[in-house]
């Protein structure tokens, strides 16, 4: 796992996936394969999510906002150790948080 990850950031980031879909600024569209995209209006980007990363976007609109509780909901829809999923998330948020 990885121990370098700001948790700061993390926070923010999740905040941040938050607010915008529940201002309707982030729209998430999943597509046919499990994979999905969300439309950043105000920013005018569009990023195309693999089936980890849009489980990680809907969980945080169903109201996920720990990273314990995110990387449960990767341990329940995939076969990968807790330390795996929570280290995915980190990673994760940390991307799209250089982004948004």
């Amino acid at each position: 796992m990885r121990t370098d990850a700001n948790p700061k950031i993390i926070v923010m980031s999740i905040e941040t996936i938050a607010r915008g879909l529940e201002s309707g600024r982030l729209t998430i569209t999943s597509l046919d394969d499990g994979s999905g995209v969300v439309l950043d209006s105000d920013g005018e980007q569009l990023f195309s999510f693999n089936v980890t990363g849009l489980t990680i976007v809907q969980a945080i609109e169903k109201g996920d906002r720990d990273i314990d509780a995110l990387a449960d909901q990767l341990t329940r829809r995939f076969e990968v150790s807790a330390e795996r999923a929570r280290a995915d998330v980190q990673g994760f948020l940390e991307r799209l948080a250089e982004k948004l």
